[in-house]
């Protein structure tokens, strides 16, 4: 369930994990997954399973930002005790909805993906407006 974001958690600068800024164009909703998946492969050998989930989720909050949001869009990702927080900004200040869908909607289940996928997930406005979508995810759960 979407919550407010919670207390930033007091990490080093050297601890503050990875960020890339691309277009939003729809080829970097699959150049993030892969750039993620990379990052989380030399951090977290060994964890690909529990990894799983949380590259689904990234992908869909980026498809959504390249499709509903504007550009830039910055992604960011660092692991806080063996859980994994994702960030996608963007510049558009609509905030995303969990809708439902119907059996025969082909669109509208992103969130509700990022909802089954995550511990938690949450909105907030970003600084110089737009906004941050960001989700938890334990990577020793499993």
């Amino acid at each position: 369930m979407m919550h407010e974001a919670p207390p930033a958690p007091a990490v080093p600068a050297a601890a503050d994990g990875v960020w890339w800024t691309f277009p939003a164009l729809p080829v970097h909703a699959r150049l993030a997954r892969v750039w993620l998946e990379g990052w989380l492969d030399a951090q977290c050998p060994g964890k690909e399973e529990q990894a799983y989930g949380a590259l689904v989720a990234f992908s869909e909050l980026v498809t959504n930002s390249v499709l509903h949001g504007a550009g830039p869009i910055t992604v960011h990702a660092r692991l806080m005790d063996r859980k994994l927080l994702c960030e996608v900004t963007d510049r558009c200040v609509d905030l995303p909805m969990l809708l439902d869908s119907g059996p025969e909607d082909e669109h509208h289940r992103g969130l509700s993906l990022v909802e089954a996928l995550t511990e938690s997930w949450w909105v907030r406005a970003a600084p110089g407006g737009g906004k941050t979508t960001s989700f938890l995810v334990d990577l020793d759960a499993g």
